[in-house]
C-alpha cells in the first residue's frame, strides 16, 4: 500500500564513532543558538558534551550502554521513507554547579564549629562572648592554659583558708519548715503528673522569658561544641535538635537544661564562696539567679554556699530531670553519675521530690504527692547546725 512507511537507509556505526546526539538541558532548554563539542575527558575515562552559549558553558556525560544501542528514525514526509540513525543522549547542566560542588568539597570541616561559636558571641550574650574569646586565645597560645590553671589553684587555696570560723545561726526549724525551703514548691493536691509541678515555681518566670536568645542558639549549635560537661544533658539537648519540628515545649526544655547545667556546677563546688565561682559557662544569668536563690539565707555573709545549698541543688536538680522527660522519668544511674552522689543519697532526695524507683529498675518515676509514703523518722532532712 502506498501509505506504508518504507525504511531506506539504515546507518551503522562503530563503537568509538562520534554519533548525532540528543541534548536536553537540566533546567529548561536553550533559549539560542550554540556550539556543540564532544570531549574526551582521559583521567575519568569518559566522554563528555559541551555546549557553549555566549558567556554560559554547558557540560554533561553522554550516556553510553555497553548492552544496547539506541536508535531514531528520520521520516520523509513526501516519499515516505524513513532513515534509521544511531544516536546518543547527554543531559547537559550549567559549569557553574560543578564550581559550586567544588567549592563545597573545600569548605573547612570545622565551619559549622566556627558559625556556632560566631552566634555564641554575637548573640549569646557577656558570658558566652567571653568563652568564645578566651576558646580562640586557648588555640593560638599555649601559655593562656597555663595562667588559668595557676589562678585557679590560687584562687581555690584562697577560698579553702577563708571565713573557715563561719557558723551557721542557731536555727531551730522543724523538717517540714526545711523541706519547704530546699523543695520546689507543687501541688499537694494534685491529680495529673503533669500538674504536681508548675515549671515557674522551679525556676522564675521573668528569668526563663530572659533565655529566649539563648535557647535559640543552644538549639543551633552542635552538641559537642557547646560548653557543658555533662554527657547526660548533651545527650537531652541531641534529641531535641534530632526532632523535625520543635515547639515551646522543647525550648523550655533547653532553657531548664541550661539551668541544671549551673547546678550541677554547684553541687561539685568545692569553695563555700559562689560569688567568685563560675556557675555557667552559657550566661551570668542563670549565674545570678543561682547565686540569690541557693546562698543559705542564715549566713550573715551573701553567697555562701553551705550544705543547705547542695541540698537544694540536689532537690530542684532531680526535678527539672522529671520534666525534661516526656514520661516524668529518669535513671537513677544516670543521675548518681553526673553528679558525683551514691545512688542511696539520689534515692533519699527523689523521694522528698515524689519521686520513687519504679518495681525492680533502676528508674524513678514522678508520683502523685498524695501516693508517695511519709520519709522514715530515721532520715529526717534538717537544717545542720
Amino acid at each position: 500500500m502506498e501509505d506504508k512507511t518504507q525504511i531506506d537507509i539504515i546507518c551503522n556505526h562503530k563503537r568509538n564513532d562520534q554519533l548525532p546526539t540528543i541534548v536536553k538541558f537540566q533546567n529548561g532548554s536553550l533559549g539560542g543558538s550554540g556550539d556543540f563539542s564532544i570531549i574526551d575527558n582521559r583521567p575519568e575515562g569518559k566522554r563528555q558534551a559541551l555546549v557553549v552559549a555566549g558567556k554560559q558553558t554547558y557540560t554533561g556525560d553522554l550516556k553510553d550502554s555497553q548492552e544496547f544501542d539506541t536508535y531514531i528514525c528520520l521520516r520523509n514526509k513526501s516519499t515516505n521513507k524513513v532513515q534509521i540513525v544511531p544516536v546518543q543522549q547527554a543531559l547537559l547542566s550549567n559549569h557553574i554547579y560543578q564550581q559550586l560542588e567544588r567549592k563545597k568539597s573545600k569548605t573547612p570541616m570545622l565551619s559549622r564549629e566556627h558559625a556556632s561559636k560566631k552566634l555564641l558571641k554575637e548573640f549569646g550574650g557577656r558570658k558566652a562572648s567571653r568563652y568564645v574569646d578566651n576558646h580562640e586565645k586557648m588555640l593560638v597560645n599555649v601559655d593562656v592554659v597555663r595562667q588559668d590553671l595557676d589562678e585557679t589553684v590560687k584562687s581555690s587555696a584562697q577560698n579553702e583558708n577563708e571565713d573557715e570560723d563561719e557558723t551557721l545561726a542557731d536555727v531551730s526549724t522543724s523538717n517540714e519548715d526545711y523541706l519547704a525551703t530546699i523543695v520546689p514548691k507543687f501541688d499537694k493536691e494534685a491529680t495529673n503528673l503533669d500538674e504536681v509541678y508548675d515549671v515557674e515555681d522551679v525556676i522564675p518566670s521573668a528569668l526563663l522569658e530572659r533565655l529566649d536568645e539563648e535557647a535559640k542558639v543552644i538549639f543551633s549549635t552542635p552538641v559537642q561544641t557547646l560548653p557543658i560537661k555533662s554527657e547526660y544533658l548533651k545527650e537531652c539537648l541531641g534529641r531535641i535538635q534530632a526532632k523535625t519540628i520543635t515547639s515551646k515545649q522543647d525550648f523550655l526544655h533547653i532553657k531548664l537544661i541550661i539551668y541544671m547545667d549551673a547546678l550541677q556546677s554547684l553541687i561539685s563546688l568545692r569553695s563555700r564562696q559562689m560569688q567568685r565561682s563560675e556557675l555557667s559557662r552559657i550566661t551570668e544569668k542563670i549565674e545570678n539567679d543561682i547565686r540569690r536563690r541557693f546562698a543559705d539565707p542564715n549566713v550573715a555573709k551573701r553567697c555562701t554556699r553551705t550544705n543547705f545549698s547542695t541540698e537544694k541543688a540536689l532537690t530542684h536538680f532531680i526535678v527539672m530531670a522529671l520534666l525534661i522527660n516526656e514520661k516524668r522519668e529518669v535513671d537513677i544511674n544516670v543521675l548518681s553519675r553526673t553528679l558525683a552522689t551514691s545512688k542511696e543519697r539520689i534515692k533519699q532526695y527523689a523521694h522528698i521530690v515524689n519521686a520513687l524507683p519504679k518495681s525492680r529498675t533502676e528508674i524513678l518515676a514522678l508520683r502523685l504527692p498524695s501516693k508517695v509514703p511519709a520519709l522514715k523518722a530515721a532520715r529526717r532532712f534538717q537544717r545542720k547546725k
